[in-house]
């Protein structure tokens, strides 16, 4: 597992969609994982659009690229973080794939070695919004399971709906997870395995990147 082996494809979807769109941005000074976290809060409820959460890929980027995998000796074994960022990827069936952007926020209970979180705010490339939230449940963080990382594991499920009134049942696993940064002030990884769109089934691919 490396999880700076390539450049996610959320990136890609990012520039892509700033180069098509003008504007974007989550409004503001707030910025990168600010702006996620902004938009996730129930309270604030400030929804994003593609182009958007594409800056908050581009922002939270600027600083992952730049900083190597946290080692495992620099992880902390107390305390707590809270990491918000963008995902990235998409949504297949057999004949279909939509490209999707959204939102994720997780928080690490670094004494305890567990992990949650919150997936929202989808929204496709041509500006569908995807309503429903995806959870973060049974996560851990493994300090034995690869020699060079502390790695990030959960099951993300829940329940979506498409603007037509598809329902989009989510069983996925987030893998290939872990922080970069001597401070770990970053986490990155996959969010893979299965959905079941009115009865058809598929799959879920995403990549995601979060700043602390």
């Amino acid at each position: 597992m490396n999880i700076q082996s390539s450049r996610p494809a959320l990136v890609a979807i990012a520039l892509a969609a700033l180069a098509a769109c003008s504007g974007g941005g989550g409004g503001g000074a707030v910025t990168g994982g600010a702006a996620a976290a902004r938009a996730l809060d129930p309270q604030v409820n400030d929804r994003l659009d593609f182009a958007e959460i594409a800056q908050v890929a581009e922002d939270v980027n600027d600083g992952y690229a730049a900083v190597s995998i946290s080692p495992k000796s620099l992880v902390p074994t107390a305390g707590r973080a809270t990491y918000s960022g963008a995902v990235g990827g998409a949504l297949s069936v057999p004949g279909r794939s939509t490209d999707v952007a959204g939102l994720m926020q997780l928080g690490v209970d670094f004494g305890a070695n567990r992990v949650g979180g919150t997936l929202g705010n989808f929204v496709t490339r041509d500006g569908s919004e995807i309503d429903g939230v995806l959870t973060v449940n049974n996560g851990i963080l493994n300090r034995t399971s690869n020699s060079q990382q502390v790695a990030i594991f959960g099951d993300v499920d829940g329940n979506l709906r498409s603007a037509s009134g598809e329902r989009i049942a989510v069983d996925a696993r987030l893998r290939e997870s872990g922080f970069k940064g001597r401070d770990v002030e970053f986490v990155g990884g996959k969010i893979q395995g299965d959905i079941n769109v009115d009865g058809v089934r598929g799959a879920i691919d995403l990549d995601a990147q979060l700043e602390r």
